[in-house]
């Protein structure tokens, strides 16, 4: 998306251009032209390129220099809208670019937190299980069930960054300055889906 101010910068970039291009059409195109025609048509090779320079300038000469000064600044203009479409596609590649990179870091994060954290909750889930199964107290089976809600919380989390393609950012405090990614549609899903069986 651009910016106003970098939309002036382009269109003065683009402006400044064309009006070389119509410079150079004016003052290089037309008298190598003439020139040319001077050394090869007429016969007149003893004309010193000044002269035929001078010739360039003079008021009937004025349609062909209009001709070269919109071919130049036409030039100038294509030459200011392919800079500005390369300047464009390369701000997309590092955009995407760094996309794939975080994406990257997130999956390898994933692997480590898996490795660690499935193992531990999976002794959790299970031995509040069996506590709950060798214990009568009605308090004690009431903490057991926070245990194993939570344990149930820590694989839906883990499951969430795993699928994980697009990264939303929350404000993690209320300063906003401290971001987290977002991934609580993902939980419920997947704490949904875990209830249902």
């Amino acid at each position: 998306m651009m910016h106003n101010g970098d939309a002036l910068r382009e269109a003065r970039k683009t402006f400044l251009l064309t009006v070389i291009g119509a410079l150079a059409g004016y003052l290089i195109l037309h008298p190598y032209a003439m020139f040319a025609y001077y050394l090869t048509e007429t016969g007149q090779g003893d004309m010193h390129w000044r002269d035929i320079f001078l010739m360039t300038l003079r008021h009937m000469k004025l349609p062909m220099a209009v001709a070269f000064i919109f071919f130049g600044s036409l030039i100038g203009f294509l030459l200011a809208r392919m800079l500005d479409k390369q300047k464009k596609l390369h701000a997309t590649e590092l955009a995407n670019e760094k996309h794939r990179a975080a994406l990257e870091t997130l999956q390898r994060l994933m692997i480590t937190l898996s490795h660690y954290l499935l193992n531990a909750n999976a002794v959790i889930g299970g031995m509040a299980g069996r506590c709950k199964k060798c214990c009568s107290e009605r308090s004690v089976e009431e903490y057991l069930g926070i245990i194993e809600d939570e344990a149930r919380k820590i694989d839906a989390v883990i499951k969430a960054l795993r699928t994980i393609t697009e990264i939303k950012t929350s404000d993690y405090t209320s300063g906003g300055r401290d971001l987290m990614i977002d991934i609580s549609q993902e939980i419920e899903k997947s704490l949904g889906k875990t209830e249902e069986k």
